[in-house]
């Protein structure tokens, strides 16, 4: 009779116990959530100071070096023109206040000049802003305004930037917005200083109040700076702050929380009503003796409950095992079936890919035998014409330009065959201003009939490189051949060239005017057969080949936008081999097209 009654009585005694444990797990939880809502109003509210201060940052330093607004200086007395710049500059930026002192702190101009309580005259050499700036650094300073009486941030740099100062320019920020804010979002914020003095609350009357008593010394540097104007600075409590995020005000309790700003030792703070942390423990007591009891109900409940759904739940695996092993049977059988059919499949594909390669090949013959074949008919139709005249000089040597792109015609045809083999290319030592030249020879045709200038800017010494030769003027004939195109639509249409070298790689730009790489297109103009010139007969191969070339050779081949508009394609090829020259000049050549 007795183990039964105390089994009877074990539960209340376990479920008390339970209950005090709860009471004191809610309470921890409710300052948890107090303390991270704390600090995420913390993280935002600092984020807001900080933004607003970086607002304004840059106003003292851009009317530092400003001539309008620092005129006053040089002639040592107040000038309209600066007052008037001064004051468009302040409403156009949302300053409070704008001016600028002489190296005594007399203010020579101010946006406020045309109101009553306007600050030039007034000296303001004692406030620590202006030290501050006198010795080259960037002023900091929050305190009220003696001559308007609104509190602000003063920020201050030297006049001029550089050298001697002659004067401080200032930016005075009103930071009254910050307080608005926190009033209308019905929250207890407030900002001390390093002193812990509360100069911007969401509460009027804790406004200049401080968290504990000052020492003498530290008041007397504040009343000597001003800085709070004639404020008592009293105390907000008798108690000082405690380690426990506890503080008092006036006779209340709040949760404290505290972050540093990051500016001027200042402190962030965000208060709760201590109540707001206890809000649970009242009805925890009556609703944890109820949930205790019927806790214990259905634990045993959901324990016989739970015994037989295991029982089922085991029968029901043990089915479902035995299935899950006959289909893995049939999907081992299946997926050798797969393995057999993509066997077939890839032996079809490897006869397609052969074939889209020798369509891919032909598309390429076509497109570069396009461009010397050109240049071959414009200088077959000049042989005739100098024959006509009987000059039979010029025609011989027409007839060697013939010859050498019969003989580049062919040298194409054999490096389109290595175009699938890039190992069998031609490497040996080349001159890039050779490369360069022999391109431009050949398209010169095609400038000359787009009316096209071409601009070369190349070095006095030879740029050596260990490549193959015809492959670099495949890609700058293309590079240049697509340049002319392009700017052949513009009234001074022009392509330039220029080299430069590094210690790891030659480089070649070539920019033209024309209307440019539009913004969708750039990720696609790399791509084989794809092409921005709708009617101009292009097979979209010149840019893919080229890019294929470029990285044959060890470089790269990129597009960005010239300016002021346009396109540059950039060539970058491997390291040039060092030969030690004087220091090279410049030498421009430029090809007037159809004079």
């Amino acid at each position: 009779m007795v183990s039964r009654w105390f089994l009877l009585l074990l539960p209340p005694v376990f479920l008390v116990g339970a209950a005090f444990v709860l009471v004191q797990l809610f309470e921890e939880l409710d300052r948890d959530r107090v303390d991270r809502k704390a600090g995420e109003r913390l993280t935002l509210y600092r984020q807001t100071i900080l933004g607003e201060y970086q607002k304004f940052r840059y106003l003292p330093y851009m009317i530092a070096r400003d001539p309008r607004a620092t005129a006053a200086l040089g002639l040592g007395h107040p000038v309209d023109s600066a007052n008037q710049f001064l004051e468009e500059m302040a409403e156009n930026s949302g300053a409070d206040l704008l001016y600028v002192m002489n190296r005594d702190g007399t203010t020579l101009a101010a946006s406020n000049w045309r109101e009553d309580l306007s600050l030039v005259g007034n000296n303001y050499g004692f406030r620590p802003y202006f030290t501050e700036a006198m010795e080259g650094r960037e002023g900091q300073f929050f305190a009220i305004g003696l001559t308007t009486g609104r509190p602000g941030l003063f920020l201050a740099r030297p006049t001029p930037v550089d050298g001697d100062p002659l004067g401080v320019a200032v930016v005075k920020v009103d930071t009254s917005q910050l307080e608005h804010a926190w009033a209308d979002g019905g929250e207890r914020v407030f900002l001390s200083d390093a002193n812990g003095v509360i100069f911007l609350s969401s509460q009027s009357d804790w406004r200049y109040r401080t968290l504990s008593a000052l020492p003498q010394d530290v008041l007397a540097r504040i009343f000597a700076s001003q800085k709070y104007a004639n404020e008592d600075l009293r105390p907000v409590s008798a108690d000082p702050v405690p380690a426990d995020h506890v503080l008092r005000i006036d006779d209340a309790l709040y949760r404290h929380n505290v972050a540093p700003v990051g500016l001027l030792g200042w402190n962030l703070h965000y208060l709760v009503p201590i109540e707001e942390t206890r809000a649970s423990a009242l009805p925890i007591w009556t609703t944890a003796f109820a949930l205790c009891l019927f806790y214990a109900v259905v634990v045993l409940f959901l324990r016989g409950r739970r015994l037989r759904k295991t029982s089922v739940r085991l029968r029901q695996e043990s089915d479902e095992l035995k299935e899950l092993n006959t289909r893995l049977i049939d999907e081992v059988q299946e997926r050798r079936r797969v393995e057999r059919q993509l066997l077939e499949a890839q032996r079809g594909l490897a006869r397609s890919n052969r074939l889209a390669a020798v369509g891919e090949m032909s598309a390429a013959v076509v497109h570069e035998l396009s461009q010397p074949l050109a240049a071959l008919r414009m200088f077959v139709a000049g042989t005739r014409k100098f024959l006509e005249k009987g000059d039979v000089g010029t025609a011989s040597e027409n007839l060697d330009e013939i010859d050498s792109l019969q003989l580049r015609m062919a040298s194409l045809t054999q490096e389109l065959k290595r175009f699938s083999r890039p190992a069998e290319s031609q490497i040996k030592q080349v001159d890039l201003r050779d490369s360069i030249r022999a391109a431009e020879k050949i398209t010169r045709p095609r400038f000359q009939e787009t009316g096209t200038r071409l601009h070369l800017s190349l070095p006095d010494e030879p740029i050596l490189l260990e490549t193959a030769p015809l492959r670099i003027e495949q890609v700058l004939v293309n590079l240049l051949r697509n340049g002319a195109e392009a700017a052949a639509g513009e009234a001074d249409g022009e392509v330039r060239l220029e080299t430069r070298t590094g210690d790891e790689s030659a480089i070649v730009i070539v920019g033209d005017n024309g209307p440019g790489i539009p913004d969708g297109l750039k990720e696609r103009i790399f791509d084989p057969f794809f092409s921005t010139k709708a009617n101009a007969g292009g097979m979209g191969l010149g840019l893919a080949i080229s890019m294929r070339l470029a990285e044959d050779l060890g470089g790269s081949l990129s597009a960005e936008p010239n300016t002021p508009k346009g396109a540059r394609f950039v060539l970058r090829l491997p390291a040039p081999v060092p030969e030690p020259q004087a220091d090279p000049a410049p030498v421009i050549a430029e090809t007037e097209a159809a004079e």
